[in-house]
C-alpha cells in the first residue's frame, strides 16, 4: 500500500514539472515587462484574485457552467441511446452511417452561427450548439463499442437464450463502456470549447463574453485572467471526468492489471 502511494506521488511529481517550468519561465520573463499586452504574471495573478474570488465568479462563471452541463448531459443521453440502438441494428447502421459521416465532417464551432440564426442569442442557442457538437463523438464511440462486442460473450448469451434486447443491454452495452468513455471524454472537451465559442459569437454573460469584452475594452489584465480561468476550469473538469471514469471502469482497469 505504501509503495502504491509513493508511486502515485512520483507520477504526479513527474507530470507536474512541465507546468511548473512554464509558470516559472512566464514569471521570470514577464517580471520586468513594460509591454501593455504582456504584463507581469504577478499583476495578472493579483487581478485574478480580485476578480474571481468575489461575486464576479458567480455572475460570470455560473452561466457558462450551466450551459456546459445542460448541453453535455443532453449529448450523453442522445449519443448513448442512439448509438446503442444504431449499433445493435444492422439496418440502422446502414442508413445512419452516411448521415453521421456528413455531420461529423462539419467543424463543431461552425454550427454556432447556424443556431444563432435559429434560436437567436438566448440560452437555447448555446445549449443546442454544445449538444450537437458533443453528441457526435459519443454517438460514434457508442456505435463502435456496441458493434465490437466480444464474440464469446455474445455467443454465450445466445446459448442461454437471451433475447436480442437482453443481449444488447446486458452484454453488448456493458462491454462497450471503455469505448463509450473515450467518446465521452472527447465530447467533454468539444463541449467546453463550444461553450466558450458560443459566448464569443453571442452576447450576455459567461467566461467567453467576459474575456471578449475585456479584450475589446483594452482591459488586458482582465482578459488574461479570463484565459487563465478557462484553462483552470478545463483542467478541473477533466480531472473530475477521470475520477468518474476510474470509478465506473474499475473492473476494466482491474482486468488490465491482471493481464
Amino acid at each position: 500500500m505504501i509503495m502504491t502511494w509513493w508511486r502515485r506521488i512520483l507520477i504526479v511529481l513527474i507530470g507536474a514539472w512541465i507546468p511548473v517550468t512554464i509558470i516559472y519561465a512566464w514569471w521570470t520573463l514577464s517580471a520586468e515587462s513594460a509591454n501593455p499586452y504582456f504584463p507581469p504574471l504577478s499583476l495578472i495573478l493579483e487581478r485574478f484574485t480580485e476578480l474571481w474570488f468575489s461575486q464576479e465568479f458567480v455572475v460570470t462563471v455560473f452561466p457558462s457552467l450551466r450551459n456546459f452541463i445542460l448541453g453535455y448531459a443532453l449529448a450523453c443521453l442522445i449519443g448513448i441511446v442512439l448509438g446503442t440502438l444504431i449499433g445493435g441494428s444492422r439496418t440502422g447502421i446502414k442508413y445512419a452511417e452516411p448521415i453521421i459521416d456528413f455531420v461529423r465532417s462539419i467543424p463543431a464551432v461552425a454550427t454556432v452561427p447556424i443556431f444563432i440564426v435559429i434560436f437567436g442569442l438566448d440560452i437555447a442557442m448555446r445549449v443546442a450548439s454544445i449538444t450537437v457538437a458533443a453528441t457526435m463523438p459519443i454517438l460514434i464511440a457508442t456505435i463502435q463499442g456496441v458493434r465490437s462486442a466480444d464474440v464469446v460473450q455474445v455467443e454465450t448469451a445466445r446459448v442461454f437464450h437471451l433475447s436480442k434486447s437482453q443481449q444488447l443491454w446486458r452484454v453488448r452495452l456493458p462491454g462497450a463502456l471503455p469505448l463509450i468513455f473515450s467518446g465521452l471524454q472527447l465530447g467533454l472537451q468539444i463541449a467546453f470549447i463550444v461553450t466558450i465559442a458560443s459566448e464569443f459569437l453571442g452576447s450576455g454573460f459567461g467566461i467567453g463574453s467576459f474575456t471578449l469584452i475585456a479584450t475589446e475594452s483594452f482591459l488586458i489584465l482582465d482578459a488574461w485572467t479570463g484565459v487563465i480561468l478557462m484553462g483552470l476550469l478545463g483542467y478541473l473538469i477533466n480531472v473530475v471526468f477521470d475520477i468518474v471514469e476510474r470509478f465506473t471502469l474499475r473492473w476494466y482497469y482491474g482486468q488490465k492489471k491482471i493481464v
